[in-house]
């Protein structure tokens, strides 16, 4: 009895693990080349509501969510029906938050992926632009690049402009559509 009792939870165990494993997608519900047609359903699913103000440019689907217990925007873009890129847009109050959210992004996704492959705040960047004469602000230097297995991830702050305020994005884009 004990032999089966043992194989049985073991049994269990493994299919919980491969079920959790396999539901890991590239981009929250969706892998990279999936068809986009079920987004709505699936972000729904985690509880998410579709956002009905004007998409983020170059995205097809937006999707209020929490994400870092912060209100943010889950993003999709599609390339002929496929997920090619996904992100989280955060609304900051101010640049002091935005540079505090642009900082917990950058150490959650170093500790994912390990260090940025290029990082704008790097003593050679800063180098670089020196050497051409360039004045870079704080939010300038608040970018980096991640190497992914099948995409790369892109952490960034953007300065008010026009009709929103300050903006902290993280996305992610399939190696596929790197070099278009």
């Amino acid at each position: 009895m004990r032999a089966r009792f043992v194989f049985g939870y073991a049994s269990l165990a493994s299919a919980l693990l491969f079920s959790a494993t396999s539901a890991a997608a590239d981009f929250r519900v969706l892998d990279f080349d999936a068809p986009c047609e079920q987004v709505g359903s699936l972000e729904a699913a985690r509880g998410s509501t579709t956002f009905n103000g004007k998409l983020p440019s170059g995205y097809q689907f937006a999707f209020h969510t929490r994400e870092l217990d912060r209100d943010a925007l889950a993003v999709y873009a599609c390339d002929k029906g496929l997920l090619y890129r996904g992100a989280y847009i955060f609304e900051a109050k101010d640049e002091a938050d935005a540079t505090r959210l642009y900082a917990a992004l950058k150490r959650r996704v170093t500790g994912e992926l390990g260090a940025p492959s290029y990082d704008f705040a790097s003593k050679e960047h800063r180098q670089k632009m020196s050497d051409v004469g360039a004045t870079l602000s704080r939010t300038d230097l608040q970018v980096a690049f991640w190497n992914a297995k099948n995409s790369e991830a892109h952490a960034s702050v953007a300065a008010p402009s026009k009709d929103r305020g300050w903006r902290v994005s993280l996305s992610y884009t399939a190696k596929s559509h790197l070099d278009e």
